[in-house]
């Protein structure tokens, strides 16, 4: 009796589970549900870069590509479902976005990239520091998470941006900001795959 009651609550506790969503789920997009009705979709663009589209409750939205789910690729707004190329914002790494690493805790990357700002070009230095693995979790939700200080060496404010890795699905979401002494936290408290 007691082995057919565990069966049981496994079996009533699999459909939970199955509703995470896996790296698979990239292809079609993984939705995150951010503070005051703000979202983020993630989805596979090419190989080694993931479209990451935040929306904003007011209506207004963003687009990032990132390199391996974790690097700035580019920057832009959006004008409806199209970017607005007069928002657009770059960022050139010394390799191709598949090639640029992947986190590993206690580890650090430091970058020398070109960042091109309605055509100034600028040079700047990325510093990344890869944190102790710990648990994330969104809902029922719950995975491995690495979190990334990043810092920039042409930066006055001494800004210090945190992302949050979550190497299960390949993807790192923005988690806050400290720059002159002030901080900025923004809380993903939901996760879905897109249908």
């Amino acid at each position: 009796m007691r082995i057919l009651g565990l069966v049981a609550a496994m079996l009533v506790a699999g459909p939970v589970a199955a509703e995470c969503p896996v790296a698979a789920d990239l292809e079609t997009g993984i939705r995150f549900d951010v503070d005051e009705g703000d979202s983020e979709v993630f989805r596979s663009l090419r190989p080694g870069v993931v479209e990451a589209i935040y929306s904003h409750a007011d209506g207004g939205a963003t687009r990032t590509l990132l390199g391996q789910g974790v690097y700035l690729l580019e920057l832009v707004e959006m004008a409806g479902k199209e970017p607005d190329p007069s928002t657009r914002m770059t960022y050139a790494f010394p390799q191709n976005a598949e090639h640029l690493p992947r986190p590993v805790p206690g580890s650090t990357a430091q970058f020398e990239l070109l960042r091109n700002e309605n055509g100034s070009l600028e040079r700047e230095v990325q510093s990344y520091d890869f944190g102790p693995q710990a648990r994330a979790t969104f809902g029922a939700c719950t995975y491995d998470m690495i979190p990334i200080e990043i810092r920039y060496s042409e930066d006055d404010s001494n800004t210090v941006d945190l992302l949050h890795y979550l190497p299960e699905l390949g993807i790192a979401y923005f988690a806050g900001s400290t720059y002159d002494g002030t901080t900025d936290r923004y809380s993903y408290h939901r996760i879905e795959a897109v249908k």
